[in-house]
């Protein structure tokens, strides 16, 4: 019975389809993520109704009924960010107002904005000094951080119909982080029609994320859910893609539980930008890519007899969605463009060396339909929601010009950021991504790190190695798929003078992730204790991410706790 059972699962593998066991495991891992990448992900409210300021209607009065001492006050910023307000006090004895600060910043859009004041007043005067402002709420508290609302609240009712919402401490659970200034707010900016913000990025991951705001509102559960999908989604297609390459659970389930419980996944799933989304469609573009190899020895593995009722034909389908999914990864991210170079070389390597003349011509005259015709089309309607700043002659022109507005940009680029990093730090983890570190009291901070787990990516490096030698001197075919595409998003960057950050290496690290498990297959497959082995590294790399789980997922951790796990000295993983 067991011999029988055996000999099932080894013909369910090796024509493509999954077991039982298979699908267990597989729903198991995409479970576990779905319940810590949900948990803390972040307030299901926020201050919505808005105060506009112009040229004419930019002061605002605050009456506190006495004199009061006023420790701060919080503003909560729609979606133009980096206003200026000039605050003042009416001094009652002079019958003037004297200004308190002449220049206060609230720089972060749907966040809270503290501008210290700490003076005794009774009037409150703030004057919006931009043409334009929106403001969600203002809370303003006392010396004893006790909530103060003016008796004259009602004047500004809709800066003042929210003030529960005004948290403890500002944290990444009550606010944007990092590039959510960007992304999330140019969703939000789609939805009502608003003169579009982001536009050095193509716009379809930020039409995505406007889903996820219009389902559950604009806050920052609203603005995150959809990079958690995107993020879940990508355990399956993990499993997926390693089933059909290793033709082993065990390494299919090792090499996805990587994928589960790698930092970088984890913090990319929970942020509103567009990497995520990017992510997912680069790794679907090539799973699809090698369904047509695997698609095609099929093919060539049958009999002349059979071949007439199997023809050629069906190695189309997997090729039109590979071409679908580069276009909505071009469509998303322009690092979809770098996945594409890689896909073509794999397609010509492949296509030459197996097909006739004839069926090639005819392959390559359907790829310039699939690979060219349709992403074009795909890129081009991710700009039907953008809305500039002057007319644009049609859909076609408001393309062309976009495009050559982020090329410029990304080209003409010269930025500092104190955590940014070049390619070659990527892979050994030199400098994480602090995206959002806010103090919670004297002793903890609340803190959200991007980087990869060390435990996985230091692994890796002999293994991308060995995958590397495997190509090279043994000509392994799979080696040599995960080698093209694994450098076709990591070589491209080596080339760029622009600022660049750990997360550009997410893409290349899925790849990554797949050449450990290639090299932990060969593990197995030559040692008897492979699979104890495995097994013990898996637990480690299980280990390590719930050691850093703290400074990757906001959850509010000692300054100590944060210090004691600086593995290396450029890491800043707590303030």
């Amino acid at each position: 019975m067991n011999q029988k059972i055996t000999n099932e699962k080894e013909a369910c593998l090796n024509s493509g389809k999954l077991t039982r066991t298979d699908y267990i495991c597989m729903s198991v891992l995409a479970l576990l993520f779905t319940v810590i990448a949900f948990f803390r992900l972040g307030n299901t409210y926020a201050p919505s109704s808005s105060y506009m300021t112009d040229t004419v209607n930019r002061d605002i009065v605050l009456d506190f009924g006495e004199y009061t001492d006023i420790g701060s006050i919080s503003i909560f910023l729609g979606n133009l960010n980096t206003r200026h307000f000039s605050i003042s006090a009416f001094n009652e004895v002079t019958n003037e107002w004297q200004v308190i600060n002449g220049d206060a910043i609230a720089e972060s859009v749907f966040a809270w904005n503290k501008i210290d004041l700490n003076y005794r007043l009774r009037y409150l005067g703030i004057v919006a000094t931009d043409d334009t402002a929106v403001i969600n709420e203002i809370v303003a508290t006392g010396s004893d951080g006790s909530l103060l609302v003016p008796v004259n609240a009602a004047d500004y009712p809709a800066l003042f119909d929210e003030q529960e919402m005004m948290p403890e401490s500002k944290t990444y659970m009550t606010g944007t982080m990092f590039d959510e200034i960007y992304h999330g707010r140019t969703a939000y900016e789609f939805l009502h029609g608003l003169v579009t913000y982001e536009t050095t990025h193509p716009h379809l991951g930020k039409i995505l994320i406007s889903v996820g705001i219009l389902l559950f509102g604009m806050n920052p559960f609203g603005w995150r859910f959809i990079s958690v999908i995107f993020g879940i989604l990508l355990i399956p297609l993990m499993y997926l893609f390693a089933i059909k390459i290793f033709k082993n659970t065990f390494i299919a389930t090792a090499a996805t539980g990587l994928l589960t419980f790698d930092c970088m996944h984890y913090t990319l799933s929970r942020i509103a930008t567009i990497d995520i989304i990017a992510a997912f469609f680069i790794l679907l573009m090539y799973y699809y890519m090698y369904r047509y190899f695997v698609e095609d020895s099929r093919y060539r593995a049958l009999s002349s007899s059979m071949q007439d009722k199997f023809p050629p034909k069906s190695v189309y389908l997997p090729l039109a969605l590979s071409g679908i999914s580069m276009g909505l990864g071009i469509a998303t991210k322009w690092t979809g463009v770098y996945a594409g170079a890689g896909l073509a070389v794999l397609f010509i390597w492949y296509t030459i060396t197996h097909f006739p003349k004839k069926q090639t011509l005819k392959l390559f005259f359907f790829c310039c339909l699939f690979f060219i015709v349709v992403p074009l089309i795909m890129y081009t309607l991710c700009f039907i929601p953008v809305v500039g700043y002057s007319e644009y002659s049609g859909l076609i022109d408001k393309t062309i010009q976009g495009t050559k507005y982020m090329f410029d940009y990304h080209a003409n680029l010269v930025a500092e950021h104190y955590y940014s990093s070049p390619f070659y730090e990527w892979p050994v983890i030199w400098m994480p991504l602090l995206d959002a570190c806010d103090e919670v009291n004297a002793s903890m901070s609340s803190c959200v790190s991007t980087m990869g787990n060390p435990a996985i990516w230091w692994f890796s490096i002999p293994c991308q190695l060995y995958v590397l030698f495997r190509w090279i001197f043994k000509r392994d075919q799979k080696a040599g798929f995960l080698c093209i595409a694994y450098l076709a998003q990591y070589v491209p960057w080596m080339s760029i003078s622009r600022i660049t950050f750990i997360y550009h290496y997410f893409p290349a690290s899925l790849f990554m992730i797949l050449m450990t498990g290639y090299a932990l297959l060969h593990v197995k497959e030559h040692f008897s204790w492979g699979k104890k082995a495995i097994t013990a590294y898996l637990v480690i790399a299980l280990v390590c991410f719930f050691i850093f789980f703290p400074l990757i997922s906001g959850l509010p951790v000692s300054r100590e706790y944060g210090y004691s796990v600086r593995w290396l000295k450029d890491w800043i993983l707590v303030l």
